[in-house]
């Protein structure tokens, strides 16, 4: 029982000493970079770290040569570190780079390598017949281009095609979205005229999104069981009660099996309204109630109120929503993962990130997907700069 225990303070300790290093690595650059030793003691030292580093990951285990061109990489980069310490910063500002300089490590590690590597891997070869010979060699096939034109030539999966995947993708973010900026702003307004326990209601708005999303999920997943979940559960007695409705078809549903897109969206869309209409909250409590009574005085209704005066206002906030709102459920591959399954399972939910990961971790062409990755990093990107140069949600309400 020890065990993981010690495995997690060994990775606290790993990650005390790094940072450690790195502030002292810093700390001797802003405060000794007028020594006449400055340059030579920071790149012995620098090199032996590096050095030291690289072995002790390898096992002790390095080949001569790597260990010579990483010595003369490390030099390189120290002397002009070191350069740039002593004639441009000349210890100005210090407690503001070594405050930051953890966290610009982490996402370093985190984003910066991944996304690189990444990016490596897409311009290569890296599948089950190549892995083993580049665990040997560190070595891939460069195939250029190759990977990226497959991506709209061949299907990420083995019935369904990118170009369907995607067309599902847009159709699932677009319902999404509209209908977590409908709800939440219904929910928003609502809120917004309550004057009493506003806050409880704010709290118990929030709980399906503060929620661990697999608790979530999994919960409301439940709820629509073929015969022990609510809603067929409702169903059927609503169906028993007014027998018409019966005739109208009205009754248990196989969700899970027959509609899994449905419920996917079904259940992502309750998901997602209480943080639409948290975000929308704040905004409309932050517009005077000084323009409404002007309009009343001016004889203005209250849809001529909202349209003139709550949706301009409001722009500045809802831009930016729609657009975290649109990244997050065009990647939200939890919903469909835990909903249908994915283990290999249905591919009728299947979205682009869905796809992916199978691409990925079932079918293991590995530098596909990392070509298909940065695709749908690509149409992420390109959406969300042409949205907010379009909604002019990166300017201020006086711009």
């Amino acid at each position: 029982m020890l065990a993981p225990v010690l495995q997690v303070l060994q990775f606290a300790l790993l990650i005390a000493g790094a940072v450690a290093l790195l502030e002292g690595w810093l700390h001797y650059h802003f405060t000794r970079h007028e020594k006449a030793w400055f340059l030579p003691v920071g790149v012995l030292g620098t090199v032996t770290l590096v050095l030291a580093g690289a072995g002790a990951l390898a096992g002790g285990s390095v080949e001569p040569a790597r260990l010579l061109s990483l010595g003369l990489g490390t030099v390189a980069a120290e002397c002009a570190v070191a350069l740039f310490f002593k004639h441009v910063v000349r210890g100005r500002h210090s407690l503001p780079f070594m405050l930051l300089a953890p966290a610009a490590l982490g996402l370093g590690l985190l984003i910066a390598y991944p996304l690189v590597f990444e990016v490596y891997l897409a311009f290569h070869d890296l599948k089950l017949t190549t892995i083993m010979a580049w665990s040997r060699t560190g070595e891939l096939p460069f195939v250029g281009l190759k990977h990226f034109g497959k991506v709209f030539t061949s299907s990420p999966l083995s019935e369904v095609s990118f170009w369907q995947l995607l067309l599902r993708t847009v159709w699932w973010t677009f319902v999404n979205v509209f209908f977590h900026v409908a709800g939440g702003f219904v929910m928003a307004l609502l809120l917004n005229s309550v004057t009493r326990f506003k806050g409880v209601y704010r709290m118990l708005l929030i709980v399906p999104w503060a929620m661990p999303q697999v608790v979530a999920v999994l919960a409301m997943r439940g709820e629509f069981h073929s015969q022990y979940g609510f809603v067929n559960v409702m169903l059927t007695k609503l169906a028993s009660a007014a027998p018409f409705l019966g005739d109208l078809g009205v009754g248990p549903v196989q969700w899970l099996g027959q509609h899994p897109f449905l419920t996917c969206t079904i259940i992502n869309v309750w998901l997602g309204i209480p943080f639409m209409a948290v975000v929308i909250l704040g905004g409309l409590q932050s517009i005077s109630r000084h323009y409404y009574d002007a309009a009343s005085i001016d004889g203005a209704s209250a849809f001529q109120q909202f349209r003139m005066i709550t949706l301009p206002l409001i722009r500045p906030v809802l831009a930016p929503a729609v657009t975290l709102g649109t990244v997050w459920t065009f990647n939200n591959i939890n919903v469909i993962y835990l909903v249908t399954g994915q283990a290999g399972g249905t591919e009728d939910a299947d979205i682009l990130v869905s796809a992916l990961y199978k691409a990925a971790f079932a079918f293991y062409r590995y530098s596909y997907s990392a070509a298909f990755a940065l695709i749908v990093f690509l149409l992420l990107f390109t959406f969300s700069m042409v949205w907010l140069k379009w909604s002019k949600g990166s300017e201020s309400l006086y711009d």
